[in-house]
Formats: C-alpha cells, structure tokens, sequence
C-alpha cells in the first residue's frame, strides 16, 4: 500500500499525455506534454498553427482539470497510505475506488475537450477545414500534419498502484475467507 501511495503521489510530478505533430515545415515536429499541473512545449507555435485553423487557444486556464488533479492524486496519495494501516478489505479498497474515479474523470475530460478543441473552429478563420476530433493515443493525419499522441508515466503509475492495491484487497479477502473457515494465516 505504501508503495502505491508513493507512485499515486509521484504523478503529481509527472507528465501525463503528450503529442507530436510534425509536417514538412516542422520535421523535428512541435511538442506538447501535459503535466497535472501545467502544459509544456511547444505550446505558443502549435497555439498559432491551430489559429489559422480556428482552434482555441490551448493554455493552462482553460483546463480546470490542471487545477484539481494534483489535489485528487495526493487526497488518494494520502488515503493509501492510512489505508495500509487497515485491515479490512472493504476500506482498502477506497484508494482504489478513487483511482478509478481519477481515471474515468480524466479520460472522460480529456475526451471532451479533445472534441471541443476539434469540433468548435472559429468560421472566420483563414482556412477551413472539416470539424475533426485529435487523438488521444497513437498516430493520425491531420491537414498537413502527421499526429502522434502517448500516454506518459504520471499516468502508467496510478494504474499500476491501482493494480498493486487490487493485489492487496485480493490477499485481504482470501486472508479472511481462510480464517472464517479456521484454516488461520498460510503462513
């Protein structure tokens, strides 16, 4: 438990999701990594690429979820580590609960606004095109760019500490179950 709670509070720290474009006029391609708290890269140039397009501008302030992440990784953080202390499964299994729920409200957020970023051009812009939806994992083609978004490590540990506190209710449960029948700890 102790050590899903540090790679929970690790993502913190860690990016996210990043992306790649790259066209004739970038072949070492335009970068964008997200961090829970902030957005790093080459963020200015694909904010005035995307402007020809009429895409909004990407900045920290338009994602509430950068202001709430971190608070929701550490919460779970912390609640991991006073679970470690416990020893009934049902309330081991809330980190675990709350990771979930960190997850479900990320993918379903960033697949959102994937849309919205995609879906709502500014019809006065120079060039139009047809409302698209960006990846949010592998490769695509968009306009003249070549696309290729990842996942990163700040969100590879949280499901990781997710499976190892999934590891730990199981034992919990069969611990009990063996006790229930008299058969004690294996060990």
């Amino acid at each position: 438990m102790i050590v899903a709670a540090v790679l929970t509070g690790a993502a913190i720290f860690l990016p996210l999701w990043g992306m790649t474009l790259a066209s004739i006029q970038y072949p070492e391609g335009l970068r964008m990594v997200v961090y829970p708290t902030r957005i790093v890269g080459d963020v200015r140039e694909i904010n005035m690429l995307n402007g020809y397009i009429g895409m909004a501008k990407i900045s920290r302030e338009f994602f509430v979820e950068l202001r709430v992440l971190p608070y929701l990784l550490g919460g779970v953080a912390l609640l991991t580590v006073a679970m470690a202390f416990v020893r009934r499964a049902a309330l081991r299994a809330l980190p675990l609960l709350g990771l979930a729920g960190i997850a479900a409200y990320g993918l379903r957020s960033m697949a959102t606004r994937m849309h919205e970023y995609g879906h709502e051009l500014d019809p006065m812009a120079p060039i139009d095109i047809e409302p698209f939806t960006p990846p949010m994992f592998g490769e695509n083609q968009i306009a003249q760019f070549g696309t290729y978004a990842y996942f990163s490590w700040g969100t590879f540990l949280p499901l990781i500490a997710g499976l190892l506190i999934a590891v730990v209710v199981w034992a919990d449960i069969r611990e009990a179950r063996a006790s229930r029948r008299g058969e004690g700890r294996p060990w």
